[in-house]
């Protein structure tokens, strides 16, 4: 693994939105927009957030 996958961790969809304070929208939006990393697995998504992804706006 390339340096645990550059420093970030996978998050749950509930997860993700609290870490970067948007919507369940938003974050839709956002995985749309090809903005986000993410994975389908069954019927949930999970999004790989880098250490330096924090608060845009």
């Amino acid at each position: 693994m390339a340096n645990q996958d550059q420093k970030g961790k996978w998050l749950s969809s509930k997860e993700a939105m609290k870490h970067l304070k948007i919507s369940g929208c938003e974050l839709m939006h956002r995985r749309e927009r090809g903005e986000l990393k993410f994975e389908k697995r069954g019927r949930a998504y999970f999004y790989f957030i880098k250490n330096s992804e924090r608060i845009t706006k």
